[in-house]
């Protein structure tokens, strides 16, 4: 088969759409990044004095073995819950399977810090699986789930698996089923059926979602500070108390250095043995000509893990749907189920002018992020499709190195680069901060969308005198368009839930939603913070729901 024509070369086009993006991570990511690991070596004269009290002082060698354990331990729990969901989503029909990834994205959607409040009520002392396990006579007094290690793993798992959950269910999908047939007619177990088939089979989408998870949790901040306790102290916090508490730059930024080390080694080994494009598509297979799970009956092994999935689906939404009956309450503490219902604290949230600036506050960070990630982020992934095949692969790399980086060295990097510029405290220096976050969310989803674009219409259009813009208007635009939607959802989703970079870069008159949520949470849990959930969620539902139908619209139009 002849391939296919190439689109005609458009000289510096491709520099052009690359440069916004290019710019933007130089001045806003790169170089604040720099100057922050730059203090590590000392402000006037050159220095190790901070790496060698990393090393000196036990503290320090304690938070780091936490942070690699604790994020081992939150990986390893991902990959064993995910495989029973995986498992399920993979073998039942599309009706079904549907109705089940409501249940997998949407707390995959829903704001990290919603989530971790959720599970704030329900494990703590007087919370609802205390007041379970009480009343059915299984424990005679509070069982401590959380500000231990329990806390932290049950929250940062629950935040985290739906990272694994989708590249092992791709990787489901691509295996054939009549290799698994094969192997049971030749009298194999579904044990040996598992692990000699399905297991090296999912490697690929294992290893890819665990290398997320692993990058997400040793820089991950508010769960383990929100759910953990003193002897669960991740580098992330400390590096913060460092700043915030303690007014030591120099050696928050080797603690930087070191979770920015770790981070990149796990990035740049998984690029070379995988390659970018399985780190965010999941690492599947070719594709299959009998997908998995399509042809015969399950075994009793089979119906084990339909069913531990499903245990694992209604734990994975269970938080999202208690938080509604708990805004509801009437009560002016965390009980739960709630003695009486009303909407005083959704009342409390409309009447109280700090929730309402903190929802204009968010709203015009987005107003910033959302429209300038949606641009830049597009133009970056027109520009890498027309990039030479040896610029392209250095290009990606770069663009979507903030969403590897921890956010945490990120907002430390812009503080430290914005105070002496005077532009802290504005909500519209968040949302540029946050456009940072944004556009690789966008760049991604757009280049995937630009992947099934075929090249011969651009030509085509070129071809009968159309200049590069028209063609762009009337033929790639409509093609991409849901992936250009799908980038707009990501980008507003990832600034209305930013904490980090609002904790270092607003202050008490322009904080966000999220943080004024953050700090109630921090001190003391305000009811009203239930009702703040439920908007959230609500609000999450709305955009999803609006991107679906658009999805469709554009699918049958």
């Amino acid at each position: 088969m002849a391939p296919s024509p190439r689109p005609r070369k458009v000289g510096a086009l491709p520099w052009l759409l690359n440069a916004p993006l290019v710019v933007l991570l130089v001045v806003l990511f790169l170089w604040p990044v720099l100057l922050l690991l730059g203090l590590s070596f000392g402000e006037e004269t050159w220095t190790l004095r901070h790496y060698a009290r990393l090393l000196e002082v036990p503290l320090y060698r304690t938070v780091l073995g936490n942070t690699f354990l604790i994020s081992g331990l939150v990986t390893v729990l991902c990959v064993i819950f995910s495989y029973p969901v995986a498992y399920l989503l993979a073998t039942v029909g599309d009706r079904t399977r549907k109705i089940l990834f409501v249940m997998v994205l949407l707390p995959f959607w829903t704001s990290a810090l919603v989530r971790t409040a959720a599970w704030i009520v329900i494990l703590q002392r007087n919370g609802i699986l205390n007041s379970v396990l009480q009343s059915t006579g299984l424990t005679d007094a509070p069982v401590a789930f959380i500000y231990n290690l329990s806390g932290v793993l049950i929250g940062m798992t629950h935040v985290l698996m739906p990272f694994v959950v989708l590249p092992l269910y791709a990787a489901f999908r691509s295996i054939d089923a009549s290799l698994v047939l094969a192997a049971q007619s030749l009298g194999a177990s579904s044990l040996s059926v598992m692990r000699r088939v399905i297991l090296p089979l999912t490697a690929p989408g294992v290893i890819a979602g665990a290398t997320i998870v692993f990058m997400n949790a040793i820089g991950y901040y508010i769960t383990p500070a929100l759910m953990g306790g003193p002897g669960q102290t991740l580098i992330s916090m400390l590096i913060a108390q460092n700043i915030n508490v303690d007014l030591n730059w120099g050696l928050a930024a080797a603690l930087s250095v070191v979770l920015l080390v770790a981070t990149l080694i796990i990035f740049v080994a998984f690029q070379r043995a995988f390659g970018l494009d399985k780190l965010f598509s999941g690492g599947g297979g070719r594709g299959a000509s009998q997908p998995f799970g399509v042809h015969g009956r399950r075994s009793g092994g089979g119906w084990v893990t339909v069913a531990c999935g499903m245990l694992v689906l209604l734990v994975l939404i269970a938080p999202i749907i208690l938080v509604f009956p708990m805004a509801a309450s009437n009560s002016p503490f965390l009980q739960f189920p709630p003695p009486s219902y009303s909407l005083r604290w959704f009342e409390n949230f409309f009447a109280d002018p700090k929730w309402i600036r903190s929802i204009w506050n968010s709203l015009k960070a987005a107003s910033v992020a959302v429209p300038l990630s949606l641009v830049i982020g597009t133009a970056a992934a027109i520009g890498v499709s027309r990039a030479t095949p040896r610029l392209r692969p250095w290009l990606e790399t770069f663009f979507v190195l903030p969403m590897v980086v921890p956010v945490i060295i990120l907002g430390v990097g812009l503080y430290y680069l914005l105070a002496p510029l005077g532009m802290l405290g504005n909500p519209y220096t968040l949302g540029l901060a946050q456009s940072v976050l944004c556009a690789p969310y966008v760049f991604i989803t757009v280049r995937a969308a630009l992947k099934g674009f075929d090249p011969t219409l651009e030509l085509a259009a070129l071809n009968l005198g159309a200049s590069w813009g028209t063609m762009f208007r009337r033929v790639m635009l409509p093609a991409i368009l849901p992936g250009i939607v799908a980038g707009a959802v990501f980008a507003f989703i990832q600034s209305f839930d930013d904490v980090v970079l609002a904790l270092f870069l607003t202050n008490v008159r322009s904080r966000t939603l999220p943080r004024a949520m953050y700090e109630g949470m921090a001190h003391e849990i305000d009811p009203t913070i239930n009702a703040a959930s439920a908007l959230i969620i609500l609000l999450t539902v709305a955009i999803l729901v609006a991107n679906l139908i658009l999805s469709r619209r554009n699918a049958h139009g």
